[in-house]
């Protein structure tokens, strides 16, 4: 598992629970929607930060909500789909927009 995936989906799952006053324990595995402490709207903002933070698009991928269904899910869905985001493709660019050495 990538960690700094890993990471950084954890920091937004928690964000999404700690919205909803659900500060309790979640392990990797923890299923998020299917228990009911996500629900539809969280689905939908999971979905966007995963487009934006790691360039998926849903609508070319095979996808239904188990795949988004526990940070595991999550974090191998996006090692198994992704494409270079708009970040990640100026990540190594120096001011000029030149790719660094």
């Amino acid at each position: 598992m990538d960690m700094s995936i890993r990471s950084r989906v954890r920091d937004h799952v928690m964000q999404r629970l700690q919205m909803k006053g659900d500060t309790g324990e979640m392990s990797d595995d923890d299923p998020l929607f299917s228990s009911g402490r996500l629900d539809s709207l969280d689905a939908v903002e999971t979905i966007m930060f995963v487009e934006m933070e790691y360039g998926l698009v849903f609508s070319e991928i095979d996808f239904d909500l188990t795949r988004l269904d526990s940070i595991r899910a999550i974090t191998d869905l996006v090692a198994r789909e992704r494409r270079p985001s708009s970040r990640d493709k100026t990540a190594n660019l120096d001011g000029a927009g030149h790719r660094a050495a």
